[in-house]
């Protein structure tokens, strides 16, 4: 079994894109490399995990990440036929870790043995009204990252869904009785509130998508909530 870390790092702060628009990408991943980021997280949907649809990893081949990682976040059906798609493009792409929803996807070992054997970390993520036991008892120990949705899969602009933070205590639960070193992200309509209340229970990271976009300046919200973490 992994050891659980035991030093107290800052919530890290991923901007989270979801578009079907590639300039609006483009632009959004200039504003993030020029605020000095790391890493963001991609969307991507298929139009059937849920009811809209993005670009593909394939069009973000195209894109150019400048210094920033890229996390993927498949919110789609069949994970694996985008797992294959993103090693096509591997060589374009600076991908970190893999995230997919396992709601619907055949397999999690298959679907975990093949991310982890690109070389990239590996995870999975949890839709808003999916506990944690759906994730495969002997598969929890080969995570790098466990995603909880605080608001629906599928479209940013949501509000954060009261009664998510048990499940945050589950999995916070979980990594530290079983010693494990997996991230835990939540995903979804997070604001200052709730960054600070996620930070104290010992969330590593949150994915934020409107609350940036939307905002008038980029650099200046990110900065702002980056002093809270």
């Amino acid at each position: 079994m992994k050891k659980k870390k035991t030093d107290k790092k800052k919530l890290a702060i991923l901007p989270s894109i979801l578009t079907e628009d590639m300039t609006e990408a483009a632009s959004q991943l200039q504003l993030a490399a020029q605020a000095g980021l790391q890493t963001v997280q991609i969307d991507i949907i298929d139009g059937f995990y849920a009811d809209n649809l993005t670009l593909t990893p394939a069009d973000y081949a195209f894109l150019d990440f400048d210094q920033l990682n890229a996390d993927f976040h498949l919110m789609v059906e069949e994970p694996m036929d985008y797992v294959y798609e993103l090693i096509d493009f591997k060589a374009q792409l600076p991908i970190r870790v893999v995230i997919a929803q396992i709601e619907k996807m055949s397999s999690q070992e298959n679907y975990v043995k093949l991310v982890r054997d690109q070389g990239w970390q590996v995870g999975l993520s949890l839709d808003l009204y999916t506990p944690l036991d759906s994730i495969d008892e002997e598969v929890l120990s080969k995570l790098d990252v466990i995603q909880v949705m605080s608001v629906e899969a599928g479209q940013q602009g949501q509000k954060f869904s009261e009664h998510i933070w048990s499940l945050i205590d589950q999995v916070v639960e979980y990594r530290a009785k079983n010693q494990l070193d997996f991230q835990i992200i939540v995903d979804g309509g997070i604001n200052v509130v709730k960054m600070k209340k996620l930070k104290k229970l010992g969330v590593d990271s949150v994915a934020i998508g409107s609350a940036l976009w939307q905002s008038d300046d980029f650099a200046a919200t990110y900065a702002k909530m980056n002093q809270v973490c």
